[in-house]
């Protein structure tokens, strides 16, 4: 359902409007009157007049049917007068009241739920509960008890989306002082109806917002927020996001590695990865990102040619773009011969340029040098250090060369000197820290440079065998079978149940075997003695059969159905490949390098589902450790294409497993030498044993 009417309201009714504008009833009638909005109507049942307007003693006597009703009541009073603006048609409303499920208490749990409920019985869009409200720049609507959001502020087309009223104050006031101007400030409080999504989709239709910045604390609608920034990012908007809670927790997998990889903060940048938005560090980043999107059509991508007056300056421009994702190119022989020309031998001209102090002795220099450095087509930005008095004797030239080019100048002055309305008049953006610039600048730089690429799911070429009712995993054997039917390679093996079918099968798969009990109640077999290597002859093959079932015989609750013989496979290099399903964002897949590296180094890359060869493959360059598999000191490369395209046939095995599937791993994925191929060669697959997929089976 639309939000214009909780968001663009055309009448407005305040329940607990005061007469004191500075109470939480009181704020909001200030706001709006001195805005000039004219069909407002305060609702008091003890006083005739509020604010000097006429007041009504209830909704029910209020003259029209309003677009938008602010509840400035008690908690234990909102559902019973929302049912009563529901009555009336009141098309939505705005819950200012705290005491809800933000407590983490029985009381307010049970008052959140008792909200939810009216939302879902009636249709009526309600914001909050325990939020600020709403300031809306471009129409004059202020339905909020903040005070930082005030009539004569100008409007502009960036808006600011928060979980947090605090923040949005915040971030507004440090908006604001860089000249970022607002069409929309909204704060979303607990989100018992309206979530962060919902408002996300309005600002993507919105055609007074070319740009949003989100401080996020926990989005519950992974899906929604995904096709938002979709449609953000289908008409070139801005969407800059900031999300708290990014340090580790330290989370534990029972029974799986990938889990254990697979966090909160793993989905979330995962996410935010695949939706294509600007990740800001910090608070006032939000800010500074708005601030570039301003001179955005004059930004292409994060390749910063770099010009100081200080060397040191320079390298320390250079090590922040590049610990932020920016790049540095090293600037073509001819331009660096035609800057030496200027610059004594001293002075660096690669990139970054030193520009020395001969910038005093030569008239016009600064203008040619920020023409020739800007020239190459691989240079995107221009970062120009020239502090306090420097940049006021050149100005001149830099508004020149500003005014010359459709690259942006981004001058960083440290003594903080400079007029930045000044230089924004001229298309130059300004900046007095070095860290903040080139944090701004690498990070709008990567978003504009991001292309729109989407993955369409493979078609299912199989389906998955009926799960067994109630069963919480697959046997190994039966995971390896499962996966080998939409095309995961996988390692053959004969199941065996006595020592003397071991000794035939091991005659006939030949040696040396790995031997590994087949038991749906074992994920991590090597942790329990169950899983033997290098088995060279037919004695040590039973000898191993034998010591694994006594092992499992005395293990309680564990099923056996046999043990597992298969070839040892010699070289290669081994990795993980696992999904499993995140609460907000569905199926994610985490790829990193196998044994010790994936566990002790945490070298691990992250995506949502669906993932294809080409983006599977692009995630395993994206490690750290990916030399091993590059051909490191003098070791055959890898079968990288195979691996990546083994990777994406697990995707979509699981893509099209249905609701029982919880996570499925492969560990180990044996990466053979180049054109050799890559092969499972274990899989863990476990399901939700409380769900019912019967009828999902038979379908």
């Amino acid at each position: 359902m639309s939000l214009a009417a909780l968001l663009k309201p055309r009448s407005i009714a305040i329940i607990g409007a005061s007469d004191n504008p500075k109470r939480v009833g009181g704020i909001p009638m200030e706001l709006l009157a001195r805005a000039g909005f004219e069909k407002l109507y305060p609702v008091n049942p003890k006083s005739p007049t509020v604010q000097g307007r006429t007041a009504y003693a209830d909704i029910e006597s209020v003259p029209e049917v309003v677009d938008l009703a602010l509840l400035a009541l008690g908690a234990d009073d909102v559902v019973p007068y929302l049912d009563r603006c529901h009555a009336v048609g009141v098309k939505s409303a705005i819950v200012f009241a705290a005491g809800y499920a933000e407590t983490n208490e029985a009381e307010g749990l049970a008052r959140q739920a008792q909200l939810e409920a009216f939302t879902a019985r009636t249709g009526m869009r309600v914001a909050g509960p325990n939020c600020m409200g709403n300031a809306n720049f471009v129409d004059g609507i202020f339905t909020t008890f903040g005070t930082s959001f005030q009539p004569g502020d100008p409007a502009g087309s960036t808006a600011l989306l928060t979980q947090s009223g605090n923040m949005a104050a915040t971030v507004y006031r440090i908006a604001r002082r860089a000249g970022v101007a607002f069409s929309h400030v909204i704060n979303t409080g607990n989100e018992a109806d309206v979530d962060f999504a919902d408002y996300l989709g309005f600002l993507a239709e919105d055609p007074d917002t070319t740009c949003a910045l989100c401080y996020i604390e926990e989005l519950r609608n992974g899906p929604a927020f995904l096709k938002a920034a979709a449609a953000f990012r289908a008409k070139g908007k801005l969407l800059a996001v900031f999300k708290v809670g990014s340090s580790e927790k330290g989370a534990e997998a029972a029974r799986s590695h990938t889990a254990a990889l697979a966090g909160d903060t793993a989905a979330y940048d995962a996410a935010f990865t695949a939706a294509g938005v600007a990740r800001a560090g910090e608070l006032v980043g939000l800010s500074d990102l708005a601030y570039l999107n301003q001179f955005g059509t004059k930004i292409g991508g994060n390749a910063c040619a770099i010009l100081s007056v200080s060397g040191a300056a320079g390298a320390i421009l250079s090590d922040a773009l590049a610990l932020n994702g920016g790049d540095v190119p090293t600037l073509p022989d001819d331009i660096q011969a035609a800057l030496r020309a200027e610059i004594p031998a001293f002075g660096m001209v690669s990139n970054p340029v030193d520009l020395t102090g001969n910038l005093v002795n030569a008239n016009d220099f600064l203008f040619e040098a920020i023409g020739l450095a800007l020239r190459p087509d691989d240079i995107d930005v221009l970062l120009l250090y020239l502090p306090g008095v420097f940049l006021e004797r050149a100005l001149d030239q830099v508004e020149r060369a500003a005014a010359a080019s459709n690259k942006l100048i981004v001058a960083i002055d440290t003594f903080a000197l400079a007029d930045r309305t000044k230089l924004a008049a001229a298309g130059i953006a300004y900046f007095d820290d070095f860290d903040r610039a080139a944090r701004a600048v690498a990070t709008y730089g990567r978003w504009k440079a991001q292309g729109n690429a989407v993955v369409t799911p493979a078609s299912a070429s199989a389906t998955w065998p009926a799960f067994p009712v109630g069963e919480s995993a697959l046997s190994e054997t039966e995971a390896k079978h499962a996966l080998a039917a939409f095309g995961v390679p996988v390692v053959h093996d004969a199941v065996v149940h006595d020592a003397a079918e071991a000794r035939e099968a091991a005659h006939r798969i030949g040696y040396p075997l790995v031997a590994k009990l087949v038991s749906p109640d074992v994920a991590h077999k090597t942790e329990h003695g169950l899983i033997r290597l290098s088995l060279r002859d037919a004695d040590s093959v039973v000898e191993a059969f034998e010591a694994m079932m006594d092992k499992a015989r005395s293990m309680p609750g564990v099923r056996i159905e046999g043990v597992t013989l298969e070839p040892m496979l010699q070289g290669g290099v081994e990795i993980l490949a696992g999904v499993t399903r995140d609460p907000v964002f569905g199926w994610m897949l985490t790829v990193g390098l196998g044994g010790v590296w994936t566990e002790l180094m945490k070298d691990v890359q992250h995506r949502l589902l669906p993932v294809d060869a080409a983006g599977a493959e692009a995630m395993l360059r994206g490690l750290k450790g990916f030399k091993l598999l590059d051909g490191y000191r003098g070791a055959p490369k890898g079968d990288v294409a195979a691996a990546g395209k083994a990777i994406a046939a697990l995707c979509n095995a699981v893509m099209a497993g249905g609701e029982r599937l919880r996570e499925v791993e492969i560990n180990p994925l044996l990466v053979m030498p180049e054109g050799l191929g890559a092969i499972a060669v274990d899989a863990l697959v476990l399901l939700d044993s409380g769900h019912d997929d019967t009828q999902e089976q038979a379908a």
